[in-house]
This record gives C-alpha cells, structure tokens and sequence, in this order.
C-alpha cells in the first residue's frame, strides 16, 4: 500500500501509538506475573462444588456507575443465602453501606494494598479484571485475603483463579454476571438494578419537594467525570429553555458540588441540587417524572428505580479494542429508556434531539402500565432502549 507525503506522517503517528501501546501491555504483563508471584496456583473447574457462603468482591477504582450495575447481581446472591462482602474506597463507602444486598464493606488505599488487614471469605470474584487498567489492582487485592476459591472474568493472567470466565461478544455488563451466577450452579436469564432509597433521604426530599408547584419533575444530570461526556454551559441553558417551553416542569440539576458551582445562573423553576449525599441525590431521582443524564451513574441508578430516562453515551472503546465499546457494555436497560449516542465527530450534540426523546418518552410512558415491583428480578429480558445516533 503505497502512502502520499500529505498522509505519511499520520501514517507515522498512529505505528508510533500502535509501538507504545504494544510496549506499555508486555510491562503490565510483567507487573501481573511479578505480583502473582507469591498466590498459589489454583485447580482449575468448571463450578464452584460448595453450597452458599460468603462471597467477596474487589470494587476499587471504579464508579458508583458500575456498583449499580452490579446490584442486582449482588441482590441474587444475598437471597440466595449469601454473605455479600465488597471491598471498596472511602470514597464509595457511604453508598456501599447504604446497600441492603451489602452485608461487609472492607475500605482499602489503593496505594497502600499491603495495609489492608488479611480478609477471611470463600470465594473472591474479580469481576473486572478483563479491564486492563483493573487487573493488577485485583491481583493485588487477592493477597490479602484468605479464600478457598477465586474466579476472574476475562484477564490475562488465570493461573490464581480457579474459574476464569471468557466475555461474551458485544456483551452487556450483566451478561458476565449471569455467567458468574451460572458458575455458582444458579442460572439467570435477566438480572435488573437494585436500589433501595434510604427513609432518611427519602424523607429529606419529600420536604424539599413541599416547596414547589406541582410540576412534571425532570432531574438533569450534565456533568460526567471527563470532559468528552460532560455538556457544555450552552448545552445546558439551551436544553432547559427548551425544555421549558415544551413542558410545564421544575428541573432539579444534580452533579459533585465543584461542577455545580460553574453554574451562576439559572432560569425560574431550575434548581440546583449541591446535595451532601448521593442517597439524596437516589432519592430524588426516585421521585423524578424525566430524568436526563450524560453518561455517568444517574443514568444507572434511574435504571435501577425503572424512571423513564433520556441518556446521552459517548462512544469510546476500552483496552483500545473496538470489539469493547462503553455504549454496549453500560448501555442503560428498561421500558422507559432512550438512547442517544454520540462521538468525536458528532460534538456538540443537537439539544434538539435530546428535547424531542425527552417528549417521546415521557408521552409513552404515559401509555404504559408499568410494574415498579419488576425492579430487581430475574425476568423476561427488558425491552431494548431506543436509540438514536446524533449526525
């Protein structure tokens, strides 16, 4: 394949990245087999030979986005009859242990493993380690606890594990877990989001909500933890004006409290919502008629309180691999849910479009009876979200 001048330092460039990334994996690999040095060896099978005991998950240097996405998995197991052990961050701490499907939360520094006191449980699951980024974290991890059994998903390295379960092609990030349940000897064909809003939050918003005219309620939620997925100050007033103007509503915005702070104006009827705690901000959203979110943990947890949801997913692969796309694997599930996508060609996104999926779904769901008992269970698989690629 012959290259012209005009395209022959891209050419360059992207052999240039393909060389660093290449290089960069084999160090990871070297640092995975160093760490593992001192794990046993494990016997490799099929499934795990034992009735119900406690099962541990690392959840470290991950989102409170994909905690939700696994309470449901952790909602089967406790009432299976296991004992759900997570071990986490500070700064997940408070959610972790507002969870009812949690029974021991474990706080770890990331950056001083080795300080964690020895943890005793039956079977470790690393349930991210087909995440690049992740899998040393969850070698490291398996250090420091006594267990009898471990099972990775993914991962390169599979000598610690004594079941390593291989991704399915373009899975959804339950799909893993019902591989998992499986493994356990219980199948599921669905597994749904699991929250339980706090009375005390609960009762938090109910007073706030006292205050104001009885309105369609829609949370806005604009700010993610990357610029890419984070609208801009345009975007927002843009939307809200038009929103505005097409529905009769009070729009509560929820965000960290540095990123609601950009906001210094806000329209009548729009509220900024600088809570202390994510429970308020679940709790808020459980009271939502409309809830819009980029990409980010709102977008789960109204998954997982079965709202009608607008979500905006921005497209970007993981581990460089285009075979792991985030808006497949994250991608929100439900009756009442739309999908936007967009990428680094399609920004700034269309506020029209955004508009026109919040009025289709808050008019469908207006045709639907839906069971809010159905939250949380296996069941029929959900309805796929509807889709829309902004051009």
């Amino acid at each position: 394949m012959s290259l012209s001048l005009s395209e022959l330092p891209g050419a360059l460039k992207r052999l240039n990245r393909q060389r660093n990334r290449y290089l960069h994996e084999q160090k990871r690999r070297i640092r995975l087999v160093l760490s593992a040095m001192l794990l046993r060896s494990a016997n490799k099978h099929e499934k795990i030979p034992q009735a119900p005991q406690r099962v541990v998950f690392p959840f470290v240097n991950l989102g409170i986005g994909d905690a939700v996405c696994h309470t449901g998995l952790w909602r089967k197991l406790k009432d299976l009859g296991y004992r759900v052990q997570i071990i986490a961050e500070t700064r997940s701490e408070v959610f972790f242990k507002g969870l009812d499907c949690v029974d021991d939360v474990f706080i770890v520094d990331i950056n001083h493993i080795d300080r964690l006191e020895k943890i005793d449980s039956d079977i470790v699951i690393s349930m991210y380690s087909w995440m690049q980024r992740k899998e040393l974290l969850e070698i490291k991890l398996l250090s420091r606890i006594n267990y009898s059994y471990a099972i990775s998903i993914g991962g390169w390295l599979k000598r610690p594990y004594h079941i390593t379960l291989d991704l399915p092609d373009n899975f959804h990030i339950t799909d893993p877990q019902k591989q998992l349940l499986a493994a356990l000897g219980h199948p599921c064909n669905t597994l749904r989001y699991w929250l339980n809003p706090s009375s005390f939050s609960d009762a938090f918003i109910k007073d706030c909500l006292q205050k104001y005219a009885k309105k369609t309620l829609i949370v806005l939620s604009p700010f993610a933890s990357v610029s890419e997925r984070t609208m801009t100050r345009q975007q927002i007033f843009d939307l809200i004006a038009k929103l505005q103007h097409s529905v009769d509503c009070n729009i509560f915005i929820t965000g960290e409290k540095h990123q609601l702070a950009t906001l210094d104006h806000a329209s009548a009827n729009v509220f900024i919502c600088a809570f202390d705690s994510l429970w308020h901000t679940i709790s808020l959203v459980n009271k939502a008629d409309l809830v819009i979110s980029v990409e980010t943990a709102i977008v789960h947890v109204a998954c997982a309180l079965n709202k009608k949801l607008v979500s905006i997913f921005y497209s970007t692969n993981i581990n460089y691999n285009d075979a792991l796309q985030s808006n497949t694997i994250f991608k929100p599930i439900g009756e009442n849910v739309r999908k936007i996508i967009v990428n680094r060609t399609t920004l700034p996104f269309d506020t029209d479009k955004v508009l026109q999926a919040s009025l289709a779904t808050l008019a469908a769901a207006d045709r639907l009876a839906v069971d809010p008992a159905s939250s949380g269970n296996c069941s029929s698989e959900p309805l796929e979200p509807a889709t829309v690629a902004d051009s």
